[in-house]
């Protein structure tokens, strides 16, 4: 091929270039590297910049994607109902690895992942089982400890021996810390009061805040959040009513400082990278993970605020006794 038809060659590659028939990504060895690598997708059940729960988990999802070199795309505001069809729909277009960032999509999991044995279904929140399926991972929070320190925090932390605790819809991670937060607050104080209440939204921060409101006129003095994106409700009208809350998931203390005693702090970056490494080592196999206090999967901020400290000293020597199995959550 002479200089003249090189030449020739160029035109035509510029020529339809601007004419939009190549992306960027056909000229960046980064994306065809991805390509390669496969797609990974991810479900969330709001948006990705609101709340506590999705945002520093699609943080974690973006972090995992880079490191790795993976293709990816996410589904904001898939709700559990539309769960099987969108993961069908992920499925059929070939996406290697869906992640699934919420206890309420196991059912959908467990129907869809059997359809599929080649694609990998990921699950970021709680699971019991996996079904036997070898295409279903899962990084399981120990909702039973967390509940349990959280329920101790508030009994604490409470004046009138009355807390309440405030979740979205009933999912099974949403029921495990109910129960849990009970038995951690009666531990440490047997005759305290826990008003326990389902909203049935994790978006309606209105409804939140008016329930929230509602059990503070009735006697309680610390509320424990669990409605991710709602949460701010509770968190508002503790801290307009004179009464305290925590920071769920990530740290909060900034966006609410009058309420806030302390928050819980879920190692997102570690569980995902985990995800990233085991689908590039082809090692995904049906497992579920445990992210507990023994192996960092969680965490408390320091210092406390709005509390004596020997509050603190012993929520983290009750941390301490759990992780080293010295002390059971029951």
């Amino acid at each position: 091929m002479d200089l003249t038809d090189l030449r020739i060659r160029r035109r035509i590659l510029l020529g339809l270039a601007a004419a939009g028939f190549f992306t960027a990504a056909t000229f960046m060895p980064g994306a065809t590297r991805a390509e390669e690598k496969g797609e990974v997708a991810a479900l969330f059940t709001g948006a990705v910049t609101q709340g506590n729960w999705d945002p520093p988990g699609y943080a974690a999802f973006d972090k995992m994607v880079k490191k790795y070199g993976f293709k990816s795309s996410y589904i904001e505001h898939a709700t559990y109902e539309k769960a099987p069809a969108l993961l069908r729909q992920l499925a059929s277009r070939g996406v290697k690895m869906i992640i699934c960032h919420s206890s309420g999509y196991s059912a959908a999991i467990q129907e869809v992942a059997k359809e599929f044995p080649d694609v990998q279904f990921v699950l970021y929140s709680y699971a019991a089982s996996t079904g036997g399926l070898k295409n279903y991972t899962a990084w399981s929070v120990n909702w039973d400890e967390y509940g349990f320190v959280q329920g101790a925090i508030a009994a604490a932390a409470s004046k009138n021996k009355h807390i309440a605790i405030i979740s979205g819809e009933e999912i099974p991670s949403a029921k495990r810390t109910h129960e849990y937060t009970l038995r951690g607050a009666k531990a440490l104080v047997p005759d305290i009061k826990m008003d326990a209440v389902f909203t049935g939204s994790f978006t309606d921060v209105a409804k939140a805040k008016e329930v929230a409101t509602g059990v503070i006129l009735r006697g309680a003095d610390v509320l424990l959040p669990s409605s991710d994106l709602a949460d701010a409700g509770i968190q508002q009208a503790a801290d307009e009513e004179g009464a305290h809350t925590i920071g769920a998931y990530m740290d909060q203390s900034a966006s609410y400082p009058n309420a806030i005693i302390t928050s819980t702090v879920l190692n997102f970056d570690k569980a995902y990278d985990q995800m990233g490494q085991l689908m590039t080592d082809g090692k995904l196999d049906g497992t579920i993970y445990q992210m507990d206090l023994a192996n960092d999967g969680w965490t408390l901020t320091k210092p406390f605020k709005h509390v004596d400290a020997k509050v603190e000293t012993d929520v983290f020597a009750l941390m301490d006794k759990l992780a080293k199995g010295e002390t059971k959550p029951d």
